[in-house]
């Protein structure tokens, strides 16, 4: 896994005809504590949301409104490499006072319920630990580029030999941009990020 995450994550290089379909960024929603029949607890996870960027082609962080959510890639490599590629020159701002900073942090994305009943009220640290991704911290599990990096050619024979099928198929990413930090998470920015710096971050991580 290590290997394949170290490959993609350096095709910034090839045109976009490479790719899959790009995909789109969502807002992350936080989880809800609802009240349910028989006085049991529901816990609502939410749903992604399409994130929509400002007149100045900009996704922000805000104090208030949707801004105050996280934003998520989720894909494959190389649908999220095409994605940082192609919208390359737009990016992500944070206009929150003290809070200028931009982390990333990239996990494997397994899909879970919406709703989950909570029974006991001692359960609900337990689905609050649980509703946290475990981030993939880049400096201890990406290591292994060395050699990659001189062999670019054999990687793009590899690639091009892929049908669309196959480029969208394998193991799927949770990439997590936010103003606040959680274990895992690496800084990437201060105030502003644009999404072409954001893929040359994580070929640098990669490298290290």
């Amino acid at each position: 896994m290590r290997k394949t995450l170290s490959l993609l994550l350096l095709l910034g290089f090839i045109s976009s005809s490479a790719f899959a379909e790009v995909i789109t960024i969502w807002r992350e929603p936080a989880p809800v504590l609802k009240e349910g029949k028989y006085k049991s607890l529901i816990l609502d996870r939410g749903q992604l949301t399409k994130a929509l960027p400002d007149s100045k082609n900009e996704y922000i962080f805000t104090e208030k409104g949707a801004g105050v959510k996280p934003l998520v890639l989720v894909g494959t490599y190389i649908q999220i490499v095409e994605f940082l590629k192609t919208y390359e020159t737009r990016g992500i701002e944070s206009q929150i006072d003290g809070l200028n900073k931009i982390y990333m942090g990239v996990a494997n994305y397994h899909p879970r319920e919406r709703f989950i009943s909570i029974w006991h009220p001692g359960n609900i640290l337990v689905m609050a630990v649980e509703n946290i991704q475990k981030f993939l911290p880049f400096g201890n599990d990406i290591t292994d580029v060395a050699g990659v990096a001189g062999d670019l050619k054999e990687l793009y024979e590899k690639i091009e030999q892929l049908d669309e099928k196959q480029k969208s198929s394998g193991s799927v990413m949770y990439v997590k941009f936010s103003y606040l930090p959680e274990d895992g998470m690496t800084e990437i920015g201060n105030k502003k990020i644009t999404f072409g710096a954001v893929l040359n971050e994580m070929q640098k991580m990669a490298k290290h």
